[in-house]
């Protein structure tokens, strides 16, 4: 019995090495919305999601049930899993927590990023910057790495966690509302860097508030038809 009860904790300690084959469809599915490929109201099938992530059924409909429960798709008796619609109210509700997370996680980072890092981030903006159009995959993959390098650089896993999550439905949402017209502020963007690189605490978490605030005021204007 106790070498039963040891072989099995072998298992799980080995499962436990990587991700598993449904974080990895979810990761996949996650990635798919991020990049606007499926829109609100698109009908999630699951045979042929399945057969296009190279999976079995049983992950994808394990990961599909992650996200009904983030909201992010619902079941219908008639039609299955339906890609769901993602309020303006929504989208406020997450910028405001990520504000207050992502202030924080800077403050915590400022003068801990690898001066390597810092420069191939400086670079990736500035080479995107250069693009008169970006693609909203293009936005999210450097986004991604400023935001995550802060992140992560405030030493705090589960704040890390957190702020990833939250990201990621923020981009769900600007590919669901905007999946034609991308803009990216570069100098905004390098200047939040260079404000977390001083080593400043508050200016980096002055810096980190004030460039979500101004997302937050640009995309609550373009939704609303307002012009500044």
């Amino acid at each position: 019995m106790q070498e039963t009860n040891v072989s099995a904790l072998n298992t799980k300690l080995l499962q436990a090495d990587g991700p598993t084959l449904t974080e990895q469809v979810y990761e996949q599915l996650i990635d798919i919305l991020i990049r606007g490929e499926l829109r609100p109201g698109d009908v999630i099938v699951e045979r042929r999601m399945a057969e296009r992530l190279n999976a079995s059924r049983t992950p994808v409909r394990e990961a599909l049930g992650r996200l009904e429960a983030e909201g992010l798709v619902y079941k219908q008796p008639s039609r299955g899993v339906t890609v769901s619609p993602f309020s303006t109210e929504a989208f406020v509700e997450l910028l405001n927590v990520r504000q207050l997370l992502e202030s924080e996680a800077a403050r915590l980072a400022a003068g801990r990023i690898d001066k390597g890092r810092v420069e191939a981030i400086r670079a990736a903006l500035i080479e995107l910057g250069t693009r008169s159009n970006p693609t909203l995959s293009e936005i999210w993959d450097v986004d991604d790495i400023l935001h995550g390098e802060i992140a992560n650089a405030a030493g705090n896993s589960l704040l890390t966690g957190m702020i990833r999550d939250l990201r990621r439905r923020t981009h769900v949402f600007n590919a669901y509302r905007n999946p034609a017209t991308h803009k990216f502020g570069v100098d905004e963007n390098l200047a939040l860097l260079d404000a977390v690189v001083s080593g400043d605490q508050e200016r980096a978490r002055g810096a980190m508030a004030e460039h979500i605030e101004s997302v937050k005021v640009a995309i609550i204007d373009r939704l609303s038809g307002s012009k500044r």
